[in-house]
């Protein structure tokens, strides 16, 4: 095992990231790729990396735990809201049938279309919007899979856009707190249920 290999295994492992599938994925997609040229020694750091106007890459082991915990399949058509880096978008691409990045920050869409052009390896499952999800909410419904990187004051808002038989994360605010707790849920035809404080990171509000 090399030195690169043995850090991600020390990284992911002590967050309880367990499952083969989504440290395999880890393993193949190189992160410091995605990263800006100053933070490159960083790219396998648990550290939330600069990007554009005051945003941050998420943690490694964020990224992590969130994908563990979507439980992503071949046949998930995935929207992402927050595309950033790229990173992400690029190891769900992994696991999935499709996924659609939105990306409202122009400075950022361009970073992250850049490094997808340059260092995909799934570019025909990739489909990426420089816009803001708030226009296109009746969309949602299309996916079996959709991530908010982004935080927001409540998920309940959004539920009734979401599919039957969907799976969702959101980082919802907390009040007196700079960091958001992520949450997950699922939607059936009679109802949905909530799962709380699957990660906890600092992460910028959603924009109107």
């Amino acid at each position: 095992m090399n030195n690169i290999e043995d850090k991600l295994n020390q990284i992911y492992r002590c967050h309880d990231i367990l499952d083969e599938i989504v440290l395999g994925v880890i393993k193949k997609v190189n992160r410091e790729l995605f990263v800006p040229e100053d933070f490159k020694s960083f790219s396998n750091s648990d550290y939330a990396i600069p990007l554009e106007n005051n945003q941050n890459m998420l943690t490694p082991s964020t990224e992590a735990k969130i994908i563990q915990e979507m439980n992503f399949n071949n046949n998930d058509y995935v929207l992402l809201v927050g595309m950033g880096s790229g990173y992400l978008t690029e190891c769900i691409s992994n696991l999935c049938k499709s996924i659609t990045a939105y990306e409202i920050d122009g400075a950022l869409f361009k970073f992250g279309e850049k490094n997808l052009e340059l260092y995909s390896e799934n570019k025909d499952k990739i489909h990426l919007k420089n816009k803001n999800i708030m226009t296109d909410l009746k969309e949602i419904k299309n996916y079996t899979k959709v991530l908010f990187t982004c935080s927001l004051d409540s998920y309940k808002a959004y539920v009734r856009f979401l599919g039957e038989n969907s799976k969702s994360f959101f980082f919802i605010n907390q009040p007196n707190s700079p960091y958001k707790q992520g949450i997950i849920i699922e939607k059936t035809r009679n109802g949905y249920t909530e799962k709380k404080n699957i990660v906890t990171s600092k992460t910028n509000q959603l924009m109107d």
